[in-house]
């Protein structure tokens, strides 16, 4: 999952993914911050080896602690330590003084510490890596802390009052708390000082911060009844399906139009019929004037949304009930979706096939038609903001199949994690039943995230998120020529011209 990691400060390891993104770890003991149960120093060749990314006051950083955890059973199983004594490992850990290590060892291990390692069995093994890495301090003390570094999305520009910055998608802060969060290591962002003393805000390499400019007139709701506010790309078609898009933050109408326009082309110029989340939204036609709906701006988009819901399944019953209602929905319209949802009711909301590129939140199982889905590029970080845990299971679990893993393989691994982080005793009982308890945990978890697929990126691209991109537009062809003509007046037809030419 990580490239590299290395130490901000005291208290505070980064790790950089492939993708340029900053995550944190701070508070808590070394070993859990650096994923190094048992301190296996970093110029050891069993650190390089199993995947050692950094290092920190000598010791190895690792992306994973079964990672430290496997360097840590080489390290024991070498010539030095495995044909030695238990009382040789306290000499190495503290040799100024070993009796004192020794006899922690001792009081927690079933075997003498003048015991060799190479006559130990592979139960009293495990127990005495177990007590090694509790003996580092592997076990959480209630400081820790975790995290993805968000980004500044946009600087929003306004003429009457401080520029203000938009963090992710959904949250605001002055250009004085921007700075406090980049010294405190809460956002992914460079302070540029000038000569004269004024300090500035820029990205890091890779990513590119917008420029919008919010208008000082008043904005006002555009008025009018849902039918004629859908813009229409295309053409109707007997029996086709009925298409719907609706467009993330930061769009313009003609970029709007254009995301439409790529859905509609793969259905051979179908209608697809768009909500506008630009001008309609606040009744304005550039995209900056979107973000005023991220700062307070009260904005009927949701309800208007329900609306354009109802509408989409009132022409399917009207030609065909059976005519499926797909709607494809990008980044805030993801959130917005979300919300409309729950303003139609049950029946309603079982007919709607939704599906979301890059949504600034997922959808949940089952709230919507069970064909529903949730699709993320890993360079993707949107999603991260709006619903970060289920995002990072998933991103885990991409990552582990990608290594070849099986989705129960991938369980396991985060069922040892937590063994070697969270469980104190060392009795093999006590070990297997908690690991029975964590698969089931994690099993369930799975199903509430069998609605999200994490998608391979562009390798020339480090932050996608458009529409436009490769990666969401190879699943929306899919699933466009999945449903295309699926309707009951379609087969019908297919059927008669078929009884026509026998």
């Amino acid at each position: 999952m990580y490239r590299m990691a290395y130490s901000q400060d005291e208290n505070t390891i980064v790790y950089l993914d492939k993708s340029g993104n900053k995550h944190i770890r701070k508070g808590g003991n070394l070993s859990w911050r650096i994923n190094n149960p048992g301190l296996v120093r970093s110029h050891s060749h069993y650190a390089f080896r199993h995947g050692s990314i950094g290092s920190c006051k000598g010791f190895a950083i690792f992306s994973y602690p079964e990672q430290g955890h496997m360097a840590l059973a080489a390290w024991l199983h070498s010539k030095k330590y495995y044909n030695a004594p238990v009382r040789a490992i306290a000499e190495h850990y503290h040799p100024k003084n070993a009796d004192a290590f020794a006899a922690k060892l001792s009081s927690c291990i079933p075997v003498s510490i003048d015991k060799k390692l190479n006559t130990c069995t592979s139960i009293e093994f495990q127990i005495l890596l177990k007590v090694i890495e509790k003996l580092c301090g592997y076990e959480l003390v209630g400081n820790e802390e975790a995290c993805v570094l968000p980004k500044i999305t946009a600087k929003i520009e306004n003429k009457s009052e401080e520029d203000t910055y938009l963090i992710g998608t959904d949250l605001v802060l002055s250009k004085k708390e921007a700075m406090e969060w980049v010294k405190t290591n809460r956002l992914d962002a460079v302070i540029i000082h000038h000569k004269n003393g004024s300090e500035h805000l820029r990205s890091r390499p890779s990513h590119c911060i917008w420029s919008i400019q919010i208008p000082e007139e008043a904005i006002s709701p555009t008025l009018g009844e849902i039918q004629t506010l859908i813009r229409a790309v295309g053409k109707k078609k007997p029996g086709q399906c009925i298409w719907g898009f609706i467009n993330g933050i930061l769009n313009s109408r003609e970029g709007a139009l254009e995301s439409a326009e790529l859905i509609s082309g793969y259905t051979d110029n179908e209608e697809v019929l768009s909500l506008p989340n630009d001008s309609f939204l606040l009744g304005a036609k550039d995209a900056g004037v979107c973000i005023s709906l991220k700062i307070g701006i009260d904005t009927p988009i949701v309800s208007w949304a329900a609306k354009f819901f109802r509408y989409l399944l009132a022409l399917s019953n009207k030609e065909d009930p059976t005519c499926p209602v797909i709607v494809f929905a990008h980044s805030q319209g993801a959130i917005i979706s979300e919300h409309a949802l729950r303003l139609l009711n049950a029946d309603e909301r079982q007919k709607i096939r939704i599906f979301t590129f890059g949504g600034g939140s997922f959808l949940e199982v089952d709230s919507c038609h069970p064909d529903s889905h949730n699709y993320a590029s890993e360079n993707d970080l949107v999603s991260s903001v709006g619903s970060p845990y289920f995002r990072s299971l998933a991103v885990h679990r991409y990552l582990g199949m990608k290594e070849g893993l099986t989705e129960e393989a991938v369980i396991k691994r985060w069922a040892l994690d937590d063994a070697l982080l969270y469980l104190d005793s060392v009795d093999s009982f006590v070990f297997e039943s908690f690991m029975k308890q964590r698969i089931n945990h994690y099993e369930s978890l799975m199903k509430k995230i069998s609605n999200i697929t994490i998608l391979d990126p562009d390798p020339n691209c480090y932050v996608e998120h458009q529409f436009c991109r490769e990666c969401y537009q190879k699943e929306v062809k899919r699933l466009v020529k999945k449903y295309k003509g699926s309707s009951l007046t379609a087969k019908i037809q297919e059927k008669e011209e078929e009884l026509l030419y026998v």
